[in-house]
């Protein structure tokens, strides 16, 4: 595998990967939220209908913006993997006077 298609499959596994995070960690927010806001607010639904409803509420809005947010993290990334290589490449070259 050429240096290029690594990179590129980094980038793309690394963006999968990230959306997946932010979609697991809505869904884990809803599910502990979402029943402690009903106990607190009287609602007629059970502990585990409230974990379900909340997982899948905040699952759906964190997967509307995980994408973006991954994508933006791995433009950063491969951003800061060019500045580093072109500053290594900089310093690793004799001046010539």
């Amino acid at each position: 595998m050429n240096p290029k298609a690594k990179l590129w499959a980094g980038r793309l596994g690394g963006f999968l990967f990230t959306v997946v995070k932010i979609i697991a960690l809505g869904a884990l927010l809803g599910a502990i939220v979402f029943p402690v806001v009903g106990a607190l607010g009287g609602a007629h639904k059970s502990t585990a209908e409230l974990a379900l409803f909340g997982a899948k509420t905040l699952g759906f809005y964190f997967m509307v913006w995980a994408p973006g947010i991954a994508l933006v993290r791995e433009f950063m990334r491969a951003a800061k993997l060019g500045r580093e290589a072109t500053d290594s490449a900089s310093n690793s070259t004799p001046d010539r006077a």
